[in-house]
Protein backbone atom coordinates (compact mmCIF):
# COMPACT_ATOMS: atom_id res chain seq x y z
CA UNK A 1 0.00 0.00 0.00
CA UNK A 2 2.63 2.21 0.97
CA UNK A 3 4.46 2.11 -2.78
CA UNK A 4 0.91 2.95 -4.34
CA UNK A 5 0.49 6.29 -1.63
CA UNK A 6 3.97 6.86 -2.73
CA UNK A 7 3.70 6.06 -6.41
CA UNK A 8 0.38 7.24 -7.73
CA UNK A 9 1.16 9.83 -10.09
CA UNK A 10 3.16 7.13 -11.64
CA UNK A 11 1.00 4.72 -11.61
CA UNK A 12 -2.06 7.22 -13.40
CA UNK A 13 0.08 8.28 -16.33
CA UNK A 14 1.30 4.86 -16.94
CA UNK A 15 -2.30 3.45 -17.19
CA UNK A 16 -3.25 7.13 -19.08
CA UNK A 17 -0.17 6.23 -21.26
CA UNK A 18 -1.26 2.53 -21.72
CA UNK A 19 -5.29 3.70 -21.99
CA UNK A 20 -3.59 6.01 -25.01
CA UNK A 21 -1.92 3.73 -26.91
CA UNK A 22 -4.67 0.98 -26.78
CA UNK A 23 -7.16 3.55 -28.45
CA UNK A 24 -4.01 4.66 -31.05
CA UNK A 25 -4.55 1.07 -32.12
CA UNK A 26 -7.89 0.76 -31.82
CA UNK A 27 -9.11 3.91 -34.24
CA UNK A 28 -5.81 3.47 -36.18
CA UNK A 29 -7.78 3.25 -39.41
CA UNK A 30 -10.34 5.51 -39.16
CA UNK A 31 -7.52 8.34 -38.47
CA UNK A 32 -4.98 7.65 -41.24
CA UNK A 33 -6.97 5.46 -43.76
CA UNK A 34 -5.66 4.88 -46.71
CA UNK A 35 -1.97 6.59 -47.35
CA UNK A 36 0.28 4.33 -45.88
CA UNK A 37 3.51 4.41 -44.19
CA UNK A 38 3.92 8.40 -43.99
CA UNK A 39 0.19 8.42 -42.59
CA UNK A 40 0.78 5.40 -40.01
CA UNK A 41 4.39 6.77 -39.14
CA UNK A 42 3.04 10.51 -38.49
CA UNK A 43 -0.14 9.22 -36.35
CA UNK A 44 2.47 7.49 -34.20
CA UNK A 45 4.53 10.01 -33.92
CA UNK A 46 2.03 12.08 -32.77
CA UNK A 47 0.84 9.78 -30.08
CA UNK A 48 4.39 9.26 -29.17
CA UNK A 49 4.28 12.69 -28.45
CA UNK A 50 1.59 12.91 -26.59
CA UNK A 51 2.19 10.20 -24.31
CA UNK A 52 5.81 11.84 -23.81
CA UNK A 53 4.04 14.85 -22.50
CA UNK A 54 1.90 13.22 -20.42
CA UNK A 55 4.56 11.43 -19.18
CA UNK A 56 6.83 14.89 -18.61
CA UNK A 57 3.47 16.82 -17.13
CA UNK A 58 2.69 13.79 -14.86
CA UNK A 59 6.83 13.70 -13.21
CA UNK A 60 6.54 17.31 -12.60
CA UNK A 61 3.41 16.54 -10.60
CA UNK A 62 5.28 13.60 -8.90
CA UNK A 63 8.76 15.79 -8.13
CA UNK A 64 6.20 18.46 -6.57
CA UNK A 65 4.45 15.98 -4.41
CA UNK A 66 7.73 14.52 -3.48
CA UNK A 67 8.98 17.75 -2.61
CA UNK A 68 6.06 19.27 -0.30
CA UNK A 69 6.23 15.19 1.67
CA UNK A 70 10.22 16.27 1.74
CA UNK A 71 9.67 19.67 3.03
CA UNK A 72 6.74 18.66 5.64
CA UNK A 73 9.39 16.13 6.80
CA UNK A 74 12.26 18.60 7.42
CA UNK A 75 9.60 21.34 9.28
CA UNK A 76 8.63 18.48 11.58
CA UNK A 77 12.36 17.47 12.19
CA UNK A 78 13.68 21.06 12.75
CA UNK A 79 10.82 21.45 15.33
CA UNK A 80 11.61 18.78 17.10
CA UNK A 81 15.32 19.67 17.42
CA UNK A 82 14.47 23.22 18.61
CA UNK A 83 11.84 21.80 20.67
CA UNK A 84 14.80 19.18 22.15
CA UNK A 85 17.12 22.13 22.17
CA UNK A 86 14.93 24.22 24.25
CA UNK A 87 14.39 21.59 26.82
CA UNK A 88 18.37 21.66 27.09
CA UNK A 89 18.25 24.92 27.63
CA UNK A 90 15.16 24.99 30.77
CA UNK A 91 17.18 22.45 31.66
CA UNK A 92 20.46 24.26 32.29
CA UNK A 93 18.19 26.76 33.94
CA UNK A 94 16.80 25.01 36.22
CA UNK A 95 20.24 23.56 37.47
CA UNK A 96 21.40 26.98 38.13
CA UNK A 97 18.37 28.13 39.81
CA UNK A 98 19.11 25.38 41.88
CA UNK A 99 22.56 26.37 42.56
CA UNK A 100 22.08 29.83 43.33
CA UNK A 101 18.89 28.98 45.57
CA UNK A 102 21.40 26.42 47.34
CA UNK A 103 24.21 29.33 47.72
CA UNK A 104 21.03 31.61 49.04
CA UNK A 105 20.70 29.54 51.91
CA UNK A 106 24.24 28.93 52.41
CA UNK A 107 24.24 32.82 52.54
CA UNK A 108 26.80 33.13 49.79
CA UNK A 109 25.40 35.65 47.93
CA UNK A 110 28.22 36.88 45.54
CA UNK A 111 28.00 33.17 44.20
CA UNK A 112 23.98 33.13 44.33
CA UNK A 113 24.75 36.74 41.44
CA UNK A 114 26.67 34.95 39.50
CA UNK A 115 24.73 31.45 39.57
CA UNK A 116 21.22 33.62 38.72
CA UNK A 117 23.09 35.93 36.32
CA UNK A 118 24.25 33.15 34.04
CA UNK A 119 20.69 32.21 34.59
CA UNK A 120 19.67 35.21 32.97
CA UNK A 121 22.08 34.95 29.81
CA UNK A 122 20.62 31.24 29.21
CA UNK A 123 16.78 32.19 29.90
CA UNK A 124 16.92 34.44 27.14
CA UNK A 125 17.23 31.57 24.37
CA UNK A 126 14.11 29.90 25.72
CA UNK A 127 10.76 30.81 24.36
CA UNK A 128 7.11 29.98 25.92
CA UNK A 129 3.87 30.92 26.80
CA UNK A 130 3.27 35.02 26.97
CA UNK A 131 2.04 34.40 30.68
CA UNK A 132 4.87 32.45 31.93
CA UNK A 133 7.32 34.58 30.31
CA UNK A 134 5.84 38.07 31.66
CA UNK A 135 5.49 36.03 35.08
CA UNK A 136 9.14 35.63 35.36
CA UNK A 137 10.30 38.83 33.34
CA UNK A 138 8.41 40.25 36.44
CA UNK A 139 10.41 38.32 39.31
CA UNK A 140 14.01 38.71 37.37
CA UNK A 141 14.89 42.15 38.05
CA UNK A 142 13.33 42.03 42.16
CA UNK A 143 15.71 38.58 42.44
CA UNK A 144 18.46 40.27 41.04
CA UNK A 145 18.42 43.18 42.74
CA UNK A 146 17.49 41.34 46.38
CA UNK A 147 21.03 39.14 45.48
CA UNK A 148 22.91 42.54 44.72
CA UNK A 149 21.54 43.90 47.91
CA UNK A 150 22.41 40.90 49.58
CA UNK A 151 26.23 40.90 48.50
CA UNK A 152 26.39 43.43 51.01
CA UNK A 153 25.65 42.33 54.33
CA UNK A 154 27.88 41.09 56.70
CA UNK A 155 27.64 38.55 59.94
CA UNK A 156 27.06 42.19 61.79
CA UNK A 157 24.34 43.38 59.59
CA UNK A 158 23.20 39.96 57.88
CA UNK A 159 20.44 39.57 55.45
CA UNK A 160 16.46 40.26 56.84
CA UNK A 161 14.75 37.09 57.15
CA UNK A 162 12.04 38.10 54.73
CA UNK A 163 13.89 39.15 52.15
CA UNK A 164 16.20 35.80 51.72
CA UNK A 165 12.57 34.03 51.71
CA UNK A 166 10.93 36.51 48.92
CA UNK A 167 14.46 36.04 46.58
CA UNK A 168 13.95 31.68 47.31
CA UNK A 169 10.18 31.88 46.62
CA UNK A 170 10.97 34.21 43.32
CA UNK A 171 13.02 31.47 42.95
CA UNK A 172 10.97 28.59 43.36
CA UNK A 173 8.85 30.52 41.67
CA UNK A 174 10.56 30.89 38.02
CA UNK A 175 11.44 27.32 38.13
CA UNK A 176 7.90 26.18 38.71
CA UNK A 177 7.37 28.31 35.46
CA UNK A 178 10.46 26.59 33.62
CA UNK A 179 8.68 23.52 33.98
CA UNK A 180 5.23 24.74 32.84
CA UNK A 181 7.44 26.07 29.67
CA UNK A 182 10.07 23.09 29.64
CA UNK A 183 8.69 21.18 25.93
CA UNK A 184 10.83 18.05 26.69
CA UNK A 185 7.54 17.91 29.34
CA UNK A 186 4.80 17.64 26.27
CA UNK A 187 6.13 13.99 25.45
CA UNK A 188 6.29 14.68 21.65
CA UNK A 189 10.30 13.23 21.53
CA UNK A 190 10.04 9.62 20.98
CA UNK A 191 12.12 9.07 18.06
CA UNK A 192 10.16 8.06 14.79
Amino acid sequence: MEFFRNHWIRIAYLLISLGALLASLKFKDKVIGSDAYLNEFSYFGVVATLVALLVAVFEVLHSVHVSKSIRDEAIKLLKQARDINGASFVSECLAVLDEANEHVSGQRYVLSLKCFQHFRRTYLRISGPENLVNEINSALGNIELGLQQATHTSPQAPLDGRKKSKIQKDILNIKRCLEEMNPAKRGEYVSS
